[in-house]
């Protein structure tokens, strides 16, 4: 009977120890803007090939909701907004490690149509006009979307701010936007280029809005302190502003904003 017990007690010290032997995967969450989930995810490929031991746990989605959750206590790590104003309001909360924020990258703002569908929108202006039809036009709600905040900029610049909001659907994140247009739902929406690139067999550019109707499209990036892992949200970061990113990045329409 004490041969068998020593026996037990020996093969649960074996299999304690093997256990503390074996290396946990480090799991960074990541909160970015629904219109980066493409590239992000071909980039999280790329750095499990450089980081095998890193899980990196994705969450995309308008960054103004993205921003809330973090200010509620979401276990962030990396954050990465399409616009600097919901970066800011956590960095004026203290919710940024100091020093992490960097712009990564640049977008524009694109109207695009259904493709293979007969359509009178040609540029921004036909949006004024009767050309749109009521409830003809798809953008991001402004409250949450970056890419709507955009928008509304870029209407109130050409004046017709009055004429368009009436016939205007909010869509919850600029993919909602992508997917109204391709279904022929509305007659325009607007979105990034990169959310475009995306679907070209689907959706026509039909218009780049002008660089001075509305505030550049930098996309912000920074280490959260509401994370539980900023040494390997760091590391990360510092892969995303890497020369191999870079290469993917520009390979999706974006231009490095630094």
């Amino acid at each position: 009977m004490k041969t068998s017990s020593t026996s037990v007690l020996l093969l649960f010290a074996v299999l304690f120890l093997t256990g503390c032997g074996q290396s946990h995967p480090k799991e960074i969450h990541l909160a970015a803007g629904a219109g980066l989930k493409e590239t992000l995810n071909e980039l999280i490929v790329e750095y499990k090939k450089i980081a095998p031991d890193v899980v990196v746990i994705p969450n995309y989605e308008a960054s103004g909701k993205l921003q809330q959750q973090i200010e509620n206590g979401a276990p962030v790590d990396v954050f990465i907004s399409a616009n600097q104003d919901k970066m800011n309001l956590l960095e004026e909360k203290k919710l940024l490690i100091a020093g992490t924020r960097k712009n990564l990258v640049k977008n524009e703002i694109v109207l695009i149509v259904p493709k293979n569908r007969e359509t009178v929108i040609q540029n921004f202006d036909d949006l004024g006009t009767e050309k749109l039809r009521n409830k003809g036009l798809a953008i991001g709600d402004p409250k949450v979307v970056p890419a709507g905040q955009y928008a509304v900029e870029i209407f109130d610049s050409l004046g017709m701010t009055d004429k368009v909001t009436p016939k205007t659907v909010l869509a919850q994140n600029v993919k909602a936007v992508l997917t109204y247009t391709v279904q022929g739902e509305v007659d325009a929406g607007v979105v990034y280029k990169t959310d475009a690139i995306t679907m070209l067999d689907h959706v026509v550019v039909v218009a780049v809005a002008p660089e001075e109707s509305h505030t550049p499209a930098i996309f912000p990036a920074a280490v959260v302190t509401t994370g539980n892992n900023p040494d390997s949200g760091k590391e990360f970061l510092k892969f995303l502003f890497s020369p191999e990113a870079a290469v993917i990045f520009q390979k999706n329409g974006y231009t490095m904003a630094e």
